[in-house]
C-alpha cells in the first residue's frame, strides 16, 4: 500500500525547504513530502500524483503568491480531491480569503506566519491523524454497505431456496415428513398428506402416531409397535428403511416403503428427524407375483438341470466310448500296417526281387502310407475336436520347405497344363520358428485343392511378413468368409506382446514370443466356390459341390488346416467367386532364428551290417503278435544282433532274468501282462538288487555279462499322454508304430552305442518325409556319378518330359546292370514324384562327364 502524500506549497524556495524539514521531523517516514513553487506547479504535481494513485492526505499553501492566491488554489485542489484536508501559511490573508478557504476548500486550519515549529508540528500531526481516522471510517462503512448488500441478497437467495424447497417438497410423488426431537410431526407434504389420510398436522405423540394413523405391521392385524416404528428409531439416531408397513384407512389397505434419517445440529444432537415414504402396492403385488413365478422356475430348473446331467453324463459316456474306439480302431489298423511297411521296407532293397516285385513293393509301401495318412486324419480331427491336438514347434529352414514344396507339385501342374508360381517378399526371413510339420500340411492341403480345382490358369503361392494381421482389410468383402469365433477387428489389431499362449507338446520346448506375422496366401483360377458354400468349407465331412463332382478327398483337409492354422495361433481366411477363382490366406505368428539353430539335416543310407569289435548285442523282442516280431527279428537279425522272443510281459521277465539282454523292444498292449507292468517289475528288480549289492559291498551288477537293460515302449495307440505315461513307469524311449527301419536303428545306436556299416547306396525317404530331401543333388550322391550313355541320357530326359511313371521306371531299370546304385537314386526319386530332381541328377551327370572329357583332352 502506498504512502499518504503531503504537499507545501510557496513561492519562496528557502520557506518550502524549511518547512520540509520541520515535517519531517514531525511525520517521519509515515508520509511522503512533495513541494510546490507556485500555484500552477502544485496543481501539475496534484495531477501527477492522482494519475500514479497516491492519496493526497494535507496540502500547506502560502496565501500570496505571484500566480494564484491561497484561497483559490485550495478551492481548486479541492474540487479535485475532496478527501485532502488543507491548511493555509500566511501573514497577510484577509477574513474573506480565510472564509472562501473554509468554505470552498475543507480548510483544517490556519497558521500564521512566522510560525512556531512546535505548533506547525503538532497541527500537521492532528491533520494526518485526522485525515487517516475518516479515511478509515469510510473503509469501514463502505464495507458494512457491502456486507449488507451482501445479506441483502443471501436472504433473497434464502427466500427463494426455501420457496423452491417447498415447491419440489409439495409436488413430489413420495411423501416427505419431519419429525421433532419429541416425535411430534413438525412439517408433511401433499403427498404425505394424501397417504396418511390427514389434511393438517394432528398432535400426536411419538407413541401414538401408530394409532393416529393406523399403521400396521403388513400381513397382520397389529398395530406396528412403537418401538419399532422407523421415525422413532431415527430420533434415537438410526438410519431405518423398511418395507413392512401398511396403512389401513377407509376400507384400504397401502403398502408402504419408509426411509427416515435423522438430522444433527451443530453440537452433534439430534434436530430434526426425516421420514420418506411411498406406496409400493404395486411393488409387493409384482413380488408375489414374481415368487410364484420363481417358485415355477426353480422346480422347472431342478427338473431341467437332472435332465441336463443325465445327458451329460450320456455325452461322456458316448465320448469315452468314442475316444475308446478310435483308439482301439487306431491300434487294430496302425498294428497290421506296421507289419505292411516294415515288411515292405526290408523287401524293397532286396536283390533278388525282379524288377517287377520292386515295383509291386513300392506299390505296397505308398498304398500303406496313404492308408496311415487317412487314419492319422481321422485321429487329428478327433483329437481338435476333443481339445488334445497340441504344436510342436521347431526351428527350420523356411526357404527349403518352401523349395520341397514347389518341386512337390510343379510336375502335377505341368501335366494339367498350370503355372505353379511361389512368391516370397524380400522381408521374409529364411529361418524361422514355429511347428514345421502343421505349417507343411496346411500348405499341402490348401495347395493340393487348388491344383484338383484348376482346369486353367495358375496357383500362387504368397508368402508375406507382417508387424501385425492383416484381415482387417478383408472385412467388408462380401465374398471373404472367415473360420473364427471371435473377432476378426480384435484379431487384426494384436502385436507380438498379445499373443495368446498354444498348447505344447508334452517334450516340446516352449514357444518364445512371437517376433511378427508370416501371412501366406493361395491364389488359383479355378471353378471358384458358391457363396453359400462358404459358410461350410471348414466344417468336418463337408465338400462343395465341386469337390461332390470330383469325388476326391475325405472333406477333413480344411477342417484339419483351419484347426491347425488355430494352434499355431493365427487365423485362416477364404476369398472365393465362381469361375474366377478362390484366395486362402492364413496367417501365424512366428520367431526368427539363426542359422546356427536350424538342425543339420542327415543322409539315410543303407544299412549292411555291425561295424567290427563290438560287444554281440542281445536284443528281446516282446509283443504279442507274430507278425510283428517277425518284422523286427528280420530287420535285426540280419544285421548280426543276438535276438530273443517273448509273447507277453511275464515272458518276458523271465527272459530277461535268465538272457540279460541289452535292450527290450516292449509293446505296452499284450495279454497276460502287459508292457507297462512288466516294465516296472523289471525296473523294480534292478531297483532292489542294487540295493542288496550296496549293502553287501559287491560290484554294481552293470557288468558286460548282466547289464541293465534299455527298455524302449512299442505302441500303434495315438493316446495323448501315452509317452509320459511308459517314461513314467521306467521304459528309456517310445516308438510309435508303424515305424521305419531307421527309427530302429536310431534309436539302437542311441541308447547302445552301436555303429554300422553302411551300402553305397542312398535309402530315400517316403513321401511322408519329403520335406527333409533338397531340391538338389546331395554332396553323397554326386561324389559317385556315373558315366552315362548319351543315348540313354536324352532318352530319360524324353519320357520324364511325359511324366509316364511306368515307361520312367523301365528307362530306369535299362541302367540296373552297369549302374546298381544310381538307379536305386532315381528309382527313389521317382517314387516320391519327384521328376525334378531326377532330371537335375541327369543333367548332373551329363555335365561330370562333359567336364572329364575335356580334361582328358
Amino acid at each position: 500500500m502506498k504512502k499518504p502524500v503531503i504537499v507545501c506549497i510557496d513561492d519562496e524556495p528557502d520557506v518550502l525547504n524549511s518547512l520540509k524539514i520541520e515535517l519531517k521531523k514531525a511525520i517521519g517516514d509515515r508520509c511522503i513530502i512533495e513541494t510546490a513553487e507556485g500555484g500552477a506547479d502544485a496543481l501539475e504535481l496534484l495531477a501527477d500524483l492522482q494519475a500514479d494513485e497516491y492519496e493526497i492526505a494535507l496540502v500547506l499553501s502560502d496565501y500570496i503568491m505571484p500566480d494564484i492566491k491561497g484561497d483559490e488554489l485550495l478551492r481548486r485542489i479541492h474540487e479535485r480531491s475532496p478527501d485532502t484536508l488543507t491548511i493555509m501559511l500566511t501573514g497577510q490573508a484577509d477574513l474573506e480569503a480565510l472564509s472562501n478557504a473554509i468554505k470552498y476548500a475543507k480548510l483544517y486550519r490556519y497558521i500564521p506566519k512566522p510560525w512556531q515549529n512546535e505548533d506547525l508540528k503538532l497541527t500537521v500531526v492532528e491533520a494526518v491523524h485526522s485525515y487517516l481516522q475518516d479515511q478509515k471510517l469510510t473503509d469501514e462503512i463502505l464495507k458494512r454497505q457491502e456486507v449488507n448488500e451482501e445479506l441483502k441478497l443471501v436472504n433473497e437467495a434464502l427466500s427463494a431456496s426455501e420457496s423452491r424447497l417447498s415447491q419440489f417438497l409439495e409436488a413430489l410423488p413420495v411423501g416427505v415428513s419431519v419429525y421433532n426431537p419429541d416425535g411430534s410431526i413438525a412439517y408433511f407434504n401433499q403427498t404425505a398428506g394424501e397417504l396418511l389420510g390427514a389434511d393438517t398436522i394432528a398432535e400426536s405423540t411419538a407413541e401414538q402416531l401408530a394409532a393416529t394413523y393406523q399403521l400396521y405391521v403388513a400381513n397382520t392385524d397389529e398395530l406396528y409397535p412403537p418401538d419399532n416404528l422407523p421415525i422413532l428409531r431415527a430420533l434415537k439416531g438410526e438410519f431405518v428403511k423398511v418395507d413392512d408397513v401398511e396403512i389401513r384407512q377407509d376400507g384400504k389397505i397401502i403398502a408402504i416403503e419408509i426411509n427416515t434419517t435423522p438430522i444433527f445440529d451443530a453440537s452433534g444432537n439430534i434436530a430434526y428427524a426425516i421420514a420418506a415414504f411411498q406406496d409400493i402396492s404395486d411393488r409387493k403385488q409384482a413380488e408375489k407375483i414374481l415368487g410364484d413365478y420363481q417358485r415355477t422356475l426353480e422346480a422347472q430348473i431342478d427338473e431341467r438341470t437332472e435332465q441336463l446331467q443325465q445327458a451329460k453324463q450320456a455325452a461322456e459316456a458316448a465320448n469315452k466310448a468314442k475316444s475308446t474306439f478310435l483308439a482301439n480302431m487306431s491300434h487294430e489298423l496302425r498294428t497290421p500296417l506296421n507289419s505292411i511297411l516294415g515288411f515292405a521296407q526290408i523287401m524293397e532293397p532286396s536283390p533278388n526281387l525282379t524288377v517287377e516285385n520292386q515295383e509291386n513293393m513300392r506299390i505296397i509301401r505308398r498304398s500303406g502310407e496313404h492308408l496311415l495318412t487317412l487314419i492319422n486324419e481321422v485321429l487329428d480331427l478327433s483329437k481338435i475336436e476333443a481339445g488334445r491336438m497340441t504344436i510342436d514347434p521347431k526351428n527350420f529352414d523356411l526357404y527349403r520347405l518352401l523349395d520341397d514344396l514347389q518341386d512337390m507339385f510343379q510336375l502335377r501342374a505341368q501335366n494339367q497344363e498350370l503355372q505353379l508360381l511361389f512368391q516370397r517378399e524380400n522381408g521374409v526371413p529364411q529361418y524361422v520358428r514355429t511347428d514345421d510339420i502343421k505349417l507343411r500340411q496346411v500348405l499341402i492341403n490348401l495347395l493340393s485343392n487348388a491344383i484338383q480345382f484348376t482346369q486353367k490358369g495358375e496357383i500362387i503361392l504368397r508368402v508375406r511378413k507382417l508387424e501385425i494381421s492383416g484381415f482387417c482389410d478383408l472385412l467388408d468383402r462380401p465374398t471373404a468368409c472367415f473360420d473364427t469365433t471371435t473377432s476378426i477387428r480384435k484379431f487384426s489389431s494384436l502385436n507380438s506382446s498379445d499373443f495368446a499362449r498354444v498348447k505344447l507338446r508334452e517334450d516340446a520346448e516352449d514357444l518364445t514370443v512371437p517376433d511378427f506375422w508370416l501371412q501366406f496366401e493361395i491364389e488359383d483360377t479355378g471353378v471358384g466356390i458358391a457363396p453359400e458354400e462358404l459358410g461350410n468349407i471348414f466344417k468336418a465331412f463337408v465338400q462343395t459341390a465341386s469337390g461332390q463332382k470330383n469325388q476326391k478327398g475325405t472333406g477333413l483337409g480344411l477342417k484339419i488346416s483351419s484347426q491347425f492354422v488355430r494352434l499355431m495361433g493365427g487365423e485362416i481366411v477364404v476369398e472365393s467367386q465362381l469361375e474366377v477363382g478362390t484366395t486362402f490366406k492364413f496367417e501365424i505368428p512366428v520367431c526368427a532364428v539363426y542359422t546356427a539353430d536350424i538342425p543339420t539335416d542327415q543322409i539315410n543310407r543303407e544299412i549292411s551290417g555291425l561295424e567290427p569289435n563290438q560287444p554281440c548285442y542281445r536284443i528281446l523282442i516282446v509283443d504279442d503278435r507274430e507278425d510283428n516280431r517277425q518284422l523286427l527279428v528280420k530287420m535285426l537279425s540280419p544285421l548280426g544282433f543276438g535276438i530273443q522272443e517273448a509273447i507277453n510281459g511275464r515272458e518276458a521277465i523271465e527272459i530277461w532274468e535268465n538272457w540279460h539282454p541289452h535292450l527290450i523292444l516292449m509293446d505296452v498292449r499284450m495279454p497276460v501282462m502287459d508292457g507297462y507292468e512288466a516294465t516296472k517289475q523289471i525296473k523294480a528288480s534292478i531297483q532292489q538288487r542294487e540295493q542288496e549289492q550296496q549293502e553287501n559291498g559287491e560290484m554294481n551288477m552293470d557288468a558286460p555279462e548282466s547289464p541293465i537293460p534299455k527298455i524302449i515302449a512299442l505302441t500303434a495307440s495315438t493316446i495323448e499322454g501315452r509317452r509320459s505315461f511308459a517314461l513314467l513307469v521306467g521304459c528309456d524311449d517310445f516308438i510309435s508304430k508303424p515305424f521305419r527301419k531307421t527309427d530302429i536303428f536310431d534309436t539302437l545306436s542311441k541308447h547302445l552305442g552301436v555303429k554300422y556299416v553302411y551300402s553305397n547306396s542312398a535309402e530315400f525317404i517316403s513321401t511322408g518325409d519329403r520335406n527333409n530331401l533338397s531340391a538338389s543333388p546331395s554332396n553323397a550322391v554326386l561324389a559317385y556319378l556315373p558315366k552315362l550313355p548319351a543315348e540313354w541320357i536324352n532318352n530319360i530326359k524324353q519320357v520324364i518330359r511325359s511324366a509316364d511313371f511306368d515307361l520312367i521306371s523301365r528307362t530306369i531299370e535299362e541302367i540296373r546292370d552297369t549302374n546298381p546304385e544310381f538307379a536305386t537314386i532315381l528309382q527313389g526319386h521317382l517314387d516320391n514324384f519327384d521328376y525334378q530332381k531326377i532330371f537335375n541328377l541327369i543333367a548332373e551327370a551329363e555335365e561330370s562327364d562333359n567336364a572329364a572329357q575335356c580334361g582328358t583332352n
